[in-house]
């Protein structure tokens, strides 16, 4: 059962100082720099330019009941099925946890290099977290933008920014009060690039955070993984769907993610 709940906006204000590495992790150096966090309803540019709006909350697991839902049924299957293979990868050491569908996710940002997330009440230290990205830029551009997630967001709004990009791939990004740092590529995966078109893009995104590590899926592919800082943004804090601008014409980037599961290992 899926619920929608009213926009939420969480912004600050960055300076683009890096550009994402394409392939491979790179040495961190400043990508973006942070400004004081403005109230919920302000809006943020990161040189990015954030500008959040949709929120994402939890619904119920689904329980049985004398006439079950066959679909959310098979929606719990399917994506059970997903925990058992990253478990058989030893990415995880059990398939002990709790299983959570979040609302669907829209938002759009027209300003270069700003990202925006939604709101929700969801959020752990370790999870698995899934969802059908789909998303277009108003020009074509091979600007880094796309879908993504902010995870293990802070009470002081440290937190992971990760992203798939339609050239790029996948990238990683830490934010704290020091600035936004990129994490290059993930490696120990698929090196072969995506073909995803002229755009719109689509994809199914896996998103799997363990204690120090992360790892990505794209379309169930293994894309690799990334290891964390070991001195920050290690707790359990809420995540969300995002989305980075590539441009600020037109709309900039759109981003829509539907079929949002997570499955809570804390």
């Amino acid at each position: 059962m899926k619920t929608n709940l009213t926009k939420s906006a969480l912004t600050m204000m960055m300076a683009l100082a890096l550009v994402l590495s394409a392939c491979g992790a790179s040495v961190p150096s400043p990508a973006f720099t942070s400004t004081a966090p403005p109230q919920p309803s302000a809006t943020q540019t990161l040189a990015p330019t954030f500008t959040p709006t949709v929120t994402l909350t939890p619904t119920r697991t689904p329980k049985p009941t004398a006439t079950p839902n066959m679909t959310a049924t098979q929606q719990y299957n399917d994506f059970f099925a997903v925990v058992q293979k990253i478990h058989d990868a030893g990415q995880i050491s059990t398939t002990d946890g709790k299983y959570v569908e979040l609302a669907n996710y829209e938002d759009e940002v027209a300003s270069k290099l700003s990202y925006s997330w939604g709101n929700t009440s969801v959020g752990a230290k370790n999870f698995i977290l899934q969802a059908d990205f789909l998303w277009s830029t108003a020009i074509k551009t091979t600007n880094l933008s796309g879908c993504g997630f902010v995870y293990r967001m802070q009470p002081n709004k440290d937190h992971y920014l990760i992203l798939l990009d339609a050239y790029a791939g996948v990238k990683l990004a830490s934010s704290t009060d020091r600035g936004t740092y990129s994490m290059g590529s993930p490696s120990n995966g698929n090196k072969k690039s995506a073909d995803y078109g002229s755009g719109p893009y689509h994809a199914r995104f896996t998103l799997v955070v363990n204690d120090l590590k992360t790892y990505v899926y794209v379309d169930g592919t293994y894309s690799g993984e990334y290891k964390l800082l070991d001195y920050r943004i290690t707790e359990s804090g809420p995540f969300a769907g995002a989305v980075l601008s590539a441009t600020p014409e037109g709309y900039g980037t759109r981003c829509t993610m539907t079929n949002i599961q997570a499955w809570i290992m804390d």
